[in-house]
């Protein structure tokens, strides 16, 4: 039989059989997502530069650099690409261009096949078409969809959110529930597919602080899922997994809008050194800030420029505060002196510039004498001494 006549032989063969599973039900075409394991192979006289699954026409196209004369040995798991009348295997087929190959080494085991295809200089692409694709959707997001996902947390991040509310965050590709609790927020079960936003009370109250917390689990083995709790433009938790029937847990503290952006931004180091928001040295330092500085000009630029200085480093000094009690106590004993000395701006008038100016060089002046001047003077005081 010659090559031509063999190659049309197949091709009617493999045609028969769709038509016959499609009028019979028993086979339908799939559609998945471009997301697969690589198969693997061995090239000689070029490189391979990709894999992409044609589902509706049941194939694997394989994208070459061509260099020279050679060959690609290439081993198919059944559960990726096959070609079957029934139960019984037959032939794939495959082209290096425009024809059809008469005929290909195989060898099968029956997990996989393994092919043999020759190459020559202008086969740019390898196209091995079967009667079944089973390309099975990557549980992962995309590179791309991660970004799309980073893209709308930021753009949350920068919307408005009212008072005393957070908002959670459900990035998802599969069905999933679970449930969210949070100061002043009863038990709620939530259900959903795909994405979604929920609103949710988170409120710091006089007595202490509030919390929150969210589990919610995958009802699938396949696809991810990812969640991120959002209050006052920042995020305060966030988790993901891709595992089957995988849960996310997140738990935190509510904050506050004190401790949200720069300018008006929250009083962290203190926060965490007082404990509290409420508490009065806390309380000092916002009436300074929002009551004096930020009345004038020259108060707003040093805020605006102290800002950019104080929030490089504060959130991390105020996490060890947290994390550290021994710690906390060096800051409360170092911080002290100072918020003592910026009480002195509550009772004098800072309605000008030149004022503003004036106290704040003054107070500047004060702090540097206190915390280098009188070190100084007793390690020269001890050093006569000795």
């Amino acid at each position: 039989m010659s090559p031509i006549i063999q190659s049309l032989s197949m091709e009617i063969k493999v045609i028969a059989v769709v038509l016959f599973l499609v009028m019979i039900g028993g086979f339908s075409i799939p559609i998945f997502a471009q997301q697969f394991e690589e198969p693997h192979y061995t090239i000689r006289g070029g490189e391979v530069l990709g894999f992409e699954i044609d589902a509706e026409n049941t194939s694997l196209i394989i994208s070459l650099d061509p260099r020279a004369r050679g060959e690609v040995t290439i081993t198919l798991p059944r559960s990726l690409i096959d070609a079957k009348i029934g139960s019984e295997d037959i032939d794939f087929i495959v082209y290096t261009g425009i024809s059809a190959l008469g005929s290909i080494d195989e060898t099968k085991t029956p997990f996989d096949r393994t092919i043999t295809i020759p190459i020559k200089r202008n086969s740019q692409e390898i196209i091995i078409t079967g009667t079944h694709v089973f390309a099975k959707v990557s549980t992962a997001p995309t590179v791309q969809l991660e970004q799309q996902i980073d893209e709308k947390i930021q753009s949350e991040l920068r919307s408005e959110t009212p008072d005393g509310k957070g908002k959670l965050l459900i990035f998802s590709n599969t069905e999933w529930s679970g449930a969210l609790q949070a100061s002043g927020f009863d038990y709620t079960e939530i259900t959903g597919q795909q994405n979604k936003n929920v609103i949710f009370e988170c409120e710091i109250s006089l007595i202490g602080g509030g919390v929150f917390g969210a589990k919610i689990q995958k009802l699938t083995d396949e696809g991810y899922l990812r969640i991120v709790a959002i209050q006052n433009n920042q995020i305060i938790s966030q988790g993901s997994t891709e595992d089957p029937l995988g849960e996310v847990l997140i738990n935190g503290d509510c904050v506050s809008s004190f401790n949200s952006g720069t300018e008006g931004g929250g009083c962290l180091i203190a926060t965490a050194t007082y404990g509290s928001e409420l508490a009065p040295q806390v309380q000092q330092l916002r009436e300074l800030r929002d009551s004096k500085l930020l009345q004038t000009e020259t108060g707003t630029l040093f805020m605006n420029s102290f800002n950019d200085f104080y929030y490089s480093f504060s959130p991390a000094i105020a996490d060890l505060e947290r994390k550290n009690p021994y710690f906390k106590e060096i800051v409360k004993l170092a911080i002290t002196p100072m918020i003592s000395s910026l009480s002195i701006l509550n009772y004098v008038e800072m309605n000008s510039e030149e004022s503003v100016l004036g106290y704040g060089i003054s107070l500047i002046l004060l702090n540097v004498g206190m915390y280098a001047g009188i070190p100084i003077a007793v390690v020269i005081g001890i050093r006569k001494r000795f």
